[in-house]
């Protein structure tokens, strides 16, 4: 319901000047609740027939100004003149008796209790078919407007869907064209997106002149014989040179004869220089000897005891001669032995010096040769490094390639799936029995699957109905839907119920953890308001026993008393009287009442 069905209305009745009226200044009624049942009623109940025309509004126009208007008094005296021998469509009344008056009485009741329900029956389905064309026109807009919205969004979505195609086709087409192969294929402006894609002429060029330059450094530093330098300065070599002995691995023969020879040379040369030179001591200290021993004899001359020591000095000079014949065989053994042997030794020691500046030139060619072959080898390795690393790069692009080569099979696999599924759909959809016809069916095609199929599911298996219709399979859609609003009703009582029980539960389990534990979080066995009363009643039970006995002490002693003490008894049956039963008491003490007059009375007397 809205403000333009209630103009609508306005419209149907005649009401002047309703086209110029606009339905949405209505709306607001129908947001309100009383005004909007009238609103509602008015337009539902309202047409044409409840309008007066113009006549009738004209006669009664003239009927209000003549003054004409009877009312129900005198409408009463007006009916009262009417004559009494008219003859009613019921015929003569007197002449039925009382019995068949009520019983055509009931009938007639009865007969108007079922017009009324038929009146009231047709009123509302004349209401219910003034109504439908609103509710239709109601459904219809509603219809429109999410025809409307479905259309538009129906439109977004195609307009996304063509720009998220467009951009696949676009991606697709970069991609294509990055992992082109040929060189014809790829264009000249288009970015190099792979490692594999690089020209690598220009750094191989590189590469290549780096390793002529290499090769050219190694030959300048390393001459030709450099090597066989090197290698001869084994372990082995470091020792004296024996010129007898063989040749040394690794030297050419030339170059150790010349070797041998000059190391003979300068043996025999310190040889013969050593000899001379020992003699040479030999004599000047054989003539330093001399001189002293002259020199003695000429102080001693001086000094005159040369004559006196004569004879001394003769046989001193026999025992001389023996020694110096002796010494002089010594010191021809020495020379012709024993000296030559210590000078050849001693010229054997003279290598040394000569093999350590051998060894030391070695040395310092091989140390030369050494770091140069470390500058050489650190080129050769960087030049390695970057070539692995080049290698690497390759590899990890052929990994991604790989990778990017199975997504891409997997996603044709997927898109040739999808489009067979889009085949298979389409080749559906343009079934003949799932399209639309003219004529109004009423009995399931049996071709038709689908519907087939869901009727089972909603109707099931029927003996009586061997046809499947279209209304059958709407009745059970019907009663589907009416056992899932149940159903749903159902749930949300008993989720309503298990809310509140939930709730309930909660706060008396918050209850009770405020009743058992205390503020320091800890579990209590008993309250701490009764606690005090507890303590309370445990210490009266612990005196219970003892009141106990003394209660039981003082019945012992009652009972005594009552066995001998007959006025205590009778005290004790009044008492139970008076609780027990009052009439007894009553009638006791009437009889001691009368016990006690009769004695006044015999005493009076």
């Amino acid at each position: 319901m809205n403000g333009r069905i209630f103009v609508e209305t306005l419209k149907k009745i005649g009401y002047p000047n309703a086209n110029q009226l606009n339905g949405e200044h209505f709306d607001w009624w129908f947001d309100i609740g009383d005004e909007r049942i009238f609103v509602e009623w008015f337009c539902n109940t309202v047409n044409e027939q409840n309008v007066l025309s113009e006549e009738e509004l004209n006669g009664l126009k003239r009927l209000e100004v003549e003054d004409c208007l009877l009312d129900q008094k005198d409408l009463d005296q007006v009916l009262e003149t009417r004559p009494k021998d008219v003859k009613s469509k019921y015929g003569n009344l007197e002449e039925m008796t009382v019995d068949e008056l009520e019983s055509e009485v009931e009938v007639l009741q009865l007969t108007r209790n079922l017009k009324i329900q038929r009146r009231n029956k047709q009123q509302l389905m004349v209401t219910k078919i003034h109504h439908l064309p609103m509710q239709l026109r109601d459904q219809e807009d509603e219809c429109a407007r999410l025809l409307r919205e479905i259309h538009q969004q129906l439109v977004v979505e195609n307009a996304k869907l063509n720009r998220t195609l467009l951009k696949i086709h676009e991606e697709v087409q970069e991609l294509s064209s990055a992992y082109s192969s040929t060189e014809a294929e790829k264009k000249p402006e288009q970015e190099i997106v792979f490692m594999s894609q690089l020209a690598l002429d220009r750094y191989l060029q590189q590469e290549e002149q780096c390793t002529s330059a290499l090769t050219e450094y190694t030959k300048k530093q390393f001459f030709q014989g450099i090597v066989e330098l090197v290698a001869s300065s084994d372990v082995e070599k470091f020792q004296l040179v024996h010129l007898t002995s063989q040749p040394v691995q690794g030297q050419c023969n030339e170059v150790l004869e010349e070797y041998k020879q000059q190391m003979a040379r300068i043996q025999a040369a310190y040889s013969s220089g050593q000899r001379q030179l020992i003699l040479a001591k030999a004599k000047e200290q054989s003539t330093e000897a001399r001189l002293q021993y002259l020199e003695q004899i000429i102080s001693s001359m001086r000094t005159r005891k040369l004559t006196d020591d004569a004879n001394g000095i003769k046989a001193k000079k026999s025992s001389l001669a023996k020694e110096l014949t002796s010494i002089n065989v010594q010191i021809e053994e020495l020379i012709n032995e024993e000296l030559p042997d210590l000078i050849v030794e001693n010229a054997q020691l003279l290598n040394m010096p000569v093999v350590n500046g051998n060894f030391d030139l070695q040395m310092s060619r091989q140390d030369y040769c050494t770091s140069k072959q470390d500058e050489i080898a650190s080129q050769l390795i960087k030049q390695k490094a970057r070539f692995e690393l080049l290698q690497l790069a390759y590899e990890i692009e052929l990994c991604k390639h790989r990778e990017t080569h199975r997504q891409l099979e997997n996603l044709a696999k997927n898109l040739n799936q999808s489009r067979e599924d889009f085949v298979k759909r389409l080749e559906i959809m343009s079934d003949k029995s799932l399209l639309p016809s003219n004529k109004q069916q009423t009995l399931i095609d049996s071709s038709d699957t689908t519907t087939a199929r869901l009727a089972e599911i909603l109707v099931g298996d029927d003996e009586q109905q061997p046809f499947k219709t279209y209304s059958g399979l709407e009745e059970g859609a019907k009663k589907l839907q009416k056992e899932v609003v149940c159903l749903k009703d159902q749930l949300k009582a008993t989720m309503h119920n298990q809310s509140f029980l939930r709730l309930t539960l909660e706060s008396d389990i918050e209850k009770l953890q405020s009743v058992m534990y205390t503020g320091s979080k800890q579990l209590l066995l008993h309250s701490e308001e009764l606690s005090e009363p507890l303590q309370k009643l445990e210490s009266q039970l612990q005196r219970l026993p003892q009141i106990i006995g003394n209660i039981a002490d003082d019945i012992k002693s009652k009972n005594k008393m009552l066995s001998s003490n007959s006025i205590c008894r009778g005290e004790r049956s009044l008492y139970v009287h008076f609780f027990q039963d009052p009439d007894q008491l009553k009638k006791i003490v009437g009889d001691f009442e009368r016990k006690f007059q009769t004695r006044s009375i015999g005493l009076d007397s």
